[in-house]
């Protein structure tokens, strides 16, 4: 049941047009940033942001002959393939730009504000509408047709200005957030950096800093279980080479670890102290000698994926072998030290967490709002 003043409308009927950037051999008119025009692709729009950076550049003769989506300000732009639904709204500095390969909705600013068009396509109701309309098998597409058969409960312009409004402040936060969060990031990067290879020292410290190998600190070993170990109501943490550990209900290790993706996540890393089951291409270290755990665990979440990063360049298998780790160098401080500096990454590391958990919180509250105020739930005042 709509809210009084509310009318149900598709995509198509509120916007002038509908259509889709350009789909054959996008490549063939690229150039260089220096002589192009920017071409939006999917991985410009983010949910209500534009990305700014991974573009590709049209050269004049190839944007001419692509007028048909050559973008205005306003214009929502929607993601076709990949993460279907997700939009942005174009800002006047990127008028003039093209699209490849995305739906571009220009709303009649009589009927919606493109705002609001593009707050409903990322809500949870319009991605569920998304969500069904798909095609493609292996890789969910949305087509144009497809898109404008969403359906929008949709508010008088003065209400669709107000709600937009309210969900800006949201934006904004989130936005700030965000930012905060990749600048913790990248302190605590250049903080790893230094302190873990010696060139800052902490105060009061100055002995020798000696080169061993993985295998001479500790015991190295994988486990044993299959995928089907499994159980999402078990007692015990089972370790397996996804980002998150699932559960079971057996154990088979209880100790302190390091555990190490082999492959999947290559290289994602956990800390475990107690009892827990691993999955068989997952790698344990334990009965650690003469190291802080958790300068170790440090020095590893930040070398390990450099080396990783170095097999992939010449082209070796996305995997660790058992070698590979055995060898690993870890350049160790004296005991004092180890400890000291583990001490201020796991300061930061905290801070991270923190922030992460307001971040999720604001898009937590954002998203119970937005499901209130774009179905007319919860209404707003209009002045």
């Amino acid at each position: 049941m709509l809210p009084e003043g509310w009318k149900k409308r598709s995509v198509a009927e509120v916007c002038r047009s509908v259509s889709v950037g350009v789909v054959i051999k996008p490549s063939q008119y690229y150039v260089s940033a220096r002589e192009g025009v920017k071409a939006f692709r999917s991985a410009n729009v983010k949910e209500g942001q534009i990305n700014n950076s991974d573009w590709v550049y049209f050269s004049r003769k190839g944007h001419n002959e692509n007028k048909k989506s050559e973008l205005k300000s306003g214009d929502v732009l929607v993601v076709r393939t990949g993460y279907p639904g997700t939009a942005c709204v174009v800002s006047p500095e990127y008028a003039g730009c093209n699209a490849i390969d995305i739906v571009i909705a220009r709303p009649d600013i009589q009927k919606i504000i493109p705002t609001y068009l593009c707050l409903f396509t990322n809500s949870e109701y319009g991605k569920s509408q998304v969500a069904n309309l798909q095609g493609g098998m292996a890789q969910k597409h949305l087509n144009v047709g497809a898109y404008q058969q969403v359906e929008i409960p949709l508010p008088p312009l003065p209400e669709q200005k107000k709600i937009a409004a309210i969900l800006s402040t949201w934006d904004r936060a989130i936005e700030g957030t965000e930012k905060l969060l990749a600048n913790s990031q990248q302190q605590k990067k250049a903080l790893m950096q230094h302190l873990l290879t010696g060139k800052k020292r902490l105060p009061g410290f100055s002995g020798e800093w000696k080169k061993k190998t993985l295998s001479n600190i500790c015991q190295i070993k994988t486990g044993k279980k299959d995928v089907n170990e499994g159980c999402e109501n078990g007692k015990y943490p089972f370790f397996t080479c996804a980002k998150q550990h699932t559960f079971s209900n057996n154990y088979s290790y209880e100790c302190e670890a390091i555990l190490i993706a082999g492959n999947g996540e290559v290289g994602k890393t956990h800390y475990y102290n107690g009892k827990f089951e691993a999955y068989q291409r997952t790698y344990i270290l334990s009965d650690f000698t003469n190291i802080s755990v958790f300068f170790l665990l440090h020095f590893i979440e930040f070398f390990l994926p450099l080396d990783i990063s170095k097999e992939k360049q010449h082209g070796a298998m996305p995997y660790i072998k058992l070698g590979t780790l055995k060898d690993f160098s870890v350049l160790t401080p004296p005991l004092p030290e180890q400890e000291a500096i583990a001490a201020v990454l796991s300061t930061a590391d905290e801070e991270i967490t923190a922030i992460e958990s307001d971040l999720s919180r604001l898009r937590q509250e954002k998203k119970a709002l937005m499901q209130q105020l774009l179905t007319g739930k919860r209404r707003v005042k209009v002045d």
